[in-house]
């Protein structure tokens, strides 16, 4: 829970509370005259309850605003009842930003989003798990809050990530890790509540989960499962983690024995200072009810709402059942990878791959494509990118006039929607008409998403392209000229 003043927390529960958002972004601070509306989704449990997560946080807006944000420019948000004592929402970094008019709309995601990187420990072996987690905060430019417990490691992970060696750290410490409101790295365990959350707060409570209560303990750790506990698989925690003993295990089990809380979902006032991973009491006329803050979605457009989760698992009957499995199968098999350039690609006349993609699944599926990256015109006059699907290329090419010496920040996007089950190939590739130009090292980002179709091939809108340009560092519309095409496209382009 975020620490505030109690006066803070007697205005946010008053009826007649007046609520004033402030956000900077890239140096310039947006205030209630320009903003349009803000969300802001803090989660530490993406299915149900359990420990070892990693979430990264997301913050949207938009607003009144024709300059310039840079992609991956610091964001910070606060609410505040007074115009005085302010609430901080989080550290966050711009992913992504269109500017239409004289609005901009920003997502932007706090610092565990950019951590799917490779991890790698130069110090020696065993050393203990603080130690391992303080040193990769400083080698990745974070700031740790809370390290943990000193747990013994003799070895790292194969193939791990450094987010996941977080969760791991986080997981022998019976915590989940995220980015707190400053943007530190903190392992949040499920405390005592220590808050009380009066149904006067709340327009719709639903409570149709029950109570749930941890009565055993399951951990895969790569080489095998541990145990610790015994009960059914609705009251069980489940987890992988590779530090995980049989002792750290039977540790973190006797903290959870006389562990429980219900499951909720809440519609209710926006109360900034309760954030997920929280543990706080419900107070429903005289009954109290103890609920986890597995996430919780604020959202701001004049006034404040929430709407908040604790999550459990649940009974199912067998329709529920089976479209509960279909749904896990249907996770299972989503694609995501996302590529950096480690070094520099120089763009001539001859086509040039800039970003390419294997994947494979076990059923049909769709992908979304997205390739940003900053080019330095030398003597270039046009850029022409092109994307290929599984050896054809797509039937339209963007081209870009380009200004010598300029700096161009481009965005392609292609919505792959009938990708066969098996192995697929997706790669973007660019050439100049004449002339040369490159993107440095690290200045090309593409992303890769997918997921089963199940009958849904999409909307219109999601198969319109999009390409977007920064000249000179000033968000622009570009212009687009399409190849001539021969064939008949009447039924449309996908």
């Amino acid at each position: 829970m975020v620490s505030v003043s109690d006066k803070f927390k007697e205005l946010a529960q008053d009826n007649g509370r007046r609520v004033w958002c402030r956000i900077v972004a890239d140096g310039e601070e947006f205030l209630d005259d320009r903003l349009i509306d803000m969300s802001f989704d803090d989660v530490v449990h993406p299915d149900w309850f359990t420990i070892g997560t990693t979430c990264a946080n997301r913050l949207h807006f938009s607003a009144r605003f024709t300059g310039e944000l840079s992609a991956g420019a610091e964001v910070s948000a606060f609410i505040s009842f007074d115009g005085e004592e302010w609430c901080p929402l989080g550290v966050f970094f711009i992913s992504q930003r269109y500017v239409r008019g004289n609005i901009v709309s920003v997502t932007a995601y706090d610092r565990m989003y950019s951590l799917d990187i490779a991890f790698s420990y130069s110090g020696t072996l065993p050393a203990t798990s603080d130690v391992i987690l303080k040193k990769l905060c400083e080698d990745n430019g974070i700031i740790c809050a809370e390290a943990g417990y000193p747990y013994k490691v003799e070895s790292i992970p194969a193939d791990c990530t450094v987010r996941d060696m977080i969760g791991y750290i986080a997981g022998i410490n019976q915590a989940c890790a995220k980015m707190d409101r400053q943007g530190r790295l903190t392992l949040k365990k499920h405390n005592t509540a220590d808050y009380f959350l009066l149904d006067k707060s709340c327009w719709e409570v639903q409570r149709n989960m029950g109570r749930s209560t941890v009565t055993c303990v399951r951990v895969n750790t790569g080489d095998g499962e541990l145990v610790a506990g015994n009960g059914a698989e609705i009251s069980t925690l489940e987890l992988y983690d590779p530090l995980m003993t049989q002792g750290i295990l039977d540790n973190i089990y006797s903290m959870f024995k006389p562990f429980f809380f219900y499951g909720a979902e809440l519609e209710m006032q926006g109360l900034p200072f309760l954030e997920a991973g929280d543990m706080i009491q419900f107070l429903d006329g005289k009954l109290l009810y103890p609920l986890v803050i597995s996430e919780v979605e604020y959202t701001y457009d004049g006034g404040l709402s929430a709407k908040l989760y604790s999550k459990n698992k649940i009974n199912e009957d067998g329709d529920d059942l089976e479209k509960l499995l279909q749904k896990l199968l249907h996770l299972k098999n989503a694609v995501y990878y996302k590529r950096v350039n480690q070094e520099q690609i120089a763009l001539t006349t001859s086509e040039q791959i800039i970003a390419d993609f294997d994947f494979e699944t076990t059923e049909d599926c769709f992908a979304q494509l997205d390739v940003n990256f900053t080019l330095k015109n030398n003597d270039a006059d046009i850029l022409s990118v092109a994307v290929n699907v599984n050896g054809s290329d797509v039937p339209r090419t963007f081209t870009q006039t380009l200004g010598q010496g300029d700096y161009h920040l481009l965005h392609v996007y292609h919505l792959a929607e009938a990708l066969p089950a098996g192995k697929n190939r997706i790669y973007v590739t660019a050439k100049t008409r004449s002339g040369n130009s490159y993107i440095a090292s690290g200045n090309m980002e593409a992303t890769l998403v997918g997921h089963g179709i199940y009958g849904n091939s999409g909307s219109q809108q999601d198969k319109l392209p999009l390409y977007e340009r920064v000249q000179r560092w000033k968000i622009g519309s570009p212009s687009m000229t399409m190849k001539a095409v021969t064939d008949d496209y009447s039924g449309g382009i996908t």
